[in-house]
């Protein structure tokens, strides 16, 4: 593939597995299929349909999954929204802890 249609390639794969997107099936070339094995070395490609369509492509199920260095990047962001959001829930709640005690005061 040039990098014109490696680029292109690229945006495709990411509109296709975007929004929590694991697995799809695409119709794909031979350099293209190459692209994903290369690039996600776990991703699973089975043919879906064995023939060959007109133009050279062939259908696959695809299962895609980040390379690993993303997988671990995304898991720590994922934790440290976890914990931002528990911090303030705490927040809120001694607040509101606070404001009752306040109200049952009176």
């Amino acid at each position: 593939m040039k990098n014109k249609e490696e680029e292109k390639f690229k945006e495709f794969l990411a509109e296709s597995f975007d929004q929590g997107v694991n697995i799809r099936e695409l119709r794909l070339s031979t350099e293209e299929m190459e692209y994903i094995k290369r690039v996600y070395p776990k991703a699973s490609l089975n043919k879906s349909i064995p023939k060959e369509a007109s133009e050279g492509k062939i259908w696959y199920k695809v299962s895609l999954l980040p390379p690993e260095t993303d997988i671990d990047s995304i898991n720590d962001a994922r934790l440290a929204a976890i914990q931002k959001e528990n911090v303030q829930l705490k927040q809120e709640l001694e607040a509101l802890k606070r404001s009752m005690a306040l109200g049952s005061d009176n």
